[in-house]
């Protein structure tokens, strides 16, 4: 099984605060557009990518009103923005600033006829930043609007935070999937900042992506390929042995078959991205899919990473600024940040390609997500020289970029699963109501050792704060780097000779605004719902 971070030929095949110093300059983003003017996702095949709208801090606070309605053609939630349907901006604000929230319920509260998978209940959760727990911040336990009832948060951004791509999604447990898989309740958080640490991308343009599969899965093994996939020719397995697996197991041909959803960039199914031979473009990528780990590629041409899940990579000491390679793996809910070059023939797809996640896994084969296409009278390549991607000044100064203390306290945390299916963590399904699972010390360091019992990946993810992965099944990591979601590798063989899966975390807990209650789970969202979850408390 391959290692979360990127598709870096680091590991094996198989693995394959509120005090410092504001940032600078935005990378740039789309303009603020007025309703009226924001593009929306058509989702005809070969129309140009869409954008979101964006909305910007005015005396330092960025204010969205959202509605959570129901989608008339398919009777699921969906996410409403200044009167469009299916539309959620992207929040861009400065470290130091804030964000407010305004989210409205008008769901039915009785589901209308031949709709009874209509879900009621609505939160939110900010995937990835640095904030307080508490109400009216990123507090999914206790922050729950109900039909005709409205939610208010108020979300500020340290003055040190990590400039990069973070995210909001509904987290309402038992729902999570239906919301932000299957319907696809999602939408971008930008910290502003990067181009001071890298200021070539300033010189880019940018294309904010966010990837969601939406609709109602199928589970037919007999189910045929849509115009998603070219079966027989593309990846196959990645795990040693797969083609061996006992019969009993379900995801036996991982590279062939569909799964019933529909992928889409930004809401528009196989786009069109336009892009100069030669051209560099920054692209910022969210996995929003409930279930699918992506492994993003274009094919002849190198992707440059310089963030895993709105960090830049050299936010640990030692860590290159930027990593070349082939593809790039970004488990559900990760995000990977990374500059494309525009194909020399002018044309090529942007794709995923397959990805083994175990032998009782679901199936993620290779899909078509756009085309990479030149536009008609482009400018030669000379005008986009190859320019190195060199740091300029650094980034801004906390507990992740100083030297970590030796870890205070040691935890084991494993993943199982039975077949009804129930999902669990250390043989405990998510009760609201149980007391915390842990209970960490603010200002405090711990190792946490996950293993992994079942044939399947799990995708790890931390409310909170980022974790610095060190190794993944025992194989330590040549460039350490901080994420807030990491696939812990499925078990492998057969019976008493069997080795489950593990990966090693350094949790950071130095960071004081964390204080109070929140979650860590799998982030696959069926497994979350099904009680993959915990509690923890930070004192």
């Amino acid at each position: 099984m391959m290692n979360r971070w990127v598709a870096f030929a680091i590991v094996s095949a198989c693995l394959v605060g509120c005090v410092g110093r504001a940032s600078g300059p935005a990378i740039p983003l789309a303009p603020q557009e007025s309703p009226e003017r924001a593009v929306a996702a058509s989702g005809t095949p070969g129309s140009e990518l869409p954008e979101p709208p964006v909305v910007k801090a005015v005396n330092g606070v960025a204010t969205v009103d959202l509605v959570v309605n129901q989608n008339k053609a398919t009777g699921q939630p969906e996410f409403q923005y200044a009167g469009m349907p299916n539309v959620a901006p992207t929040i861009d604000v400065k470290p130091g600033e804030a964000f407010a929230v305004n989210l409205k319920n008008d769901l039915p509260k009785v589901p209308p006829p031949n709709m009874t998978g209509l879900q009621e209940d609505i939160n939110l959760h900010f995937h990835g930043l640095g904030v307080s727990p508490r109400k009216p911040g990123d507090d999914v336990l206790t922050m729950l609007a109900l039909p005709g009832e409205r939610l208010h948060y108020v979300v500020h951004i340290p003055t040190n935070q990590e400039p990069g791509l973070y995210w909001y999604h509904p987290h309402v447990h038992g729902e999570t999937n239906y919301q932000v898989g299957e319907s696809g309740m999602s939408g971008a958080i930008v910290v502003e900042g990067l181009t001071r640490h890298l200021p070539e991308l300033a010189k880019m343009k940018q294309r904010i992506i966010i990837v969601r599969a939406t609709g109602i899965g199928g589970d037919d093994p007999a189910m045929t390929m849509d115009d998603d996939g070219m079966p027989g020719t593309q990846g196959t397995s990645e795990a040693p042995g797969a083609a061996e697996v006992r019969p009993q197991f379900s995801n036996t041909q991982p590279c062939t078959f569909k799964d019933g959803l529909k992928v889409s960039l930004n809401g528009a199914r196989h786009p069109v991205i336009t892009i100069a031979p030669g051209e560099k473009q920054f692209f910022r990528v969210i996995n929003a899919t409930g279930h699918k780990t992506l492994r993003l590629n274009v094919p002849g041409e190198k992707l440059d990473v310089v963030a895993i899940d709105g960090f830049a990579l050299d936010t640990y000491p030692g860590t290159p600024p930027a990593l070349s390679e082939s593809s790039v793996i970004i488990p559900p809910a990760g995000r990977a940040e990374f500059v494309v070059t525009g194909p020399a023939n002018g044309r090529a797809k942007f794709q995923t390609l397959c990805y083994n996640t175990g032998p009782n896994g679901d199936p993620d084969p290779y899909i078509w997500l756009a085309d990479l296409v030149a536009p008609k009278n482009h400018r030669a390549s000379a005008d986009f020289a190859n320019r190195p991607l060199t740091v300029g000044e650094p980034l801004p100064a906390n507990e992740y970029t100083t030297a970590l203390p030796p870890p205070a306290v040691k935890r084991l945390v494993v993943l199982s699963e039975d077949n009804k299916p129930h999902f669990f963590i250390n043989g405990k399904s998510f009760n609201i109501k149980a007391p915390p699972m842990f209970v960490v010390h603010v200002g405090t360091v711990e190792e946490w050792r996950i293993v992994n019992v079942t044939y399947e990946i799990h995708d790890f993810h931390m409310h909170q704060l980022h974790f610095l992965i060190e190794s993944i099944d025992g194989v330590k990591q040549v460039h350490p780097h901080w994420a807030d979601t990491v696939i812990v590798p499925h078990r492998k063989g057969i019976g008493k000779g069997s080795t489950p899966g593990s990966v090693v975390l350094l949790m950071d807990f130095r960071n004081p605004v964390i204080r109070g209650e929140f979650v860590f789970h799998c982030h696959i969202l069926d497994h979350e719902d099904q009680g993959m979850m915990a509690k923890i408390e930070a004192i």
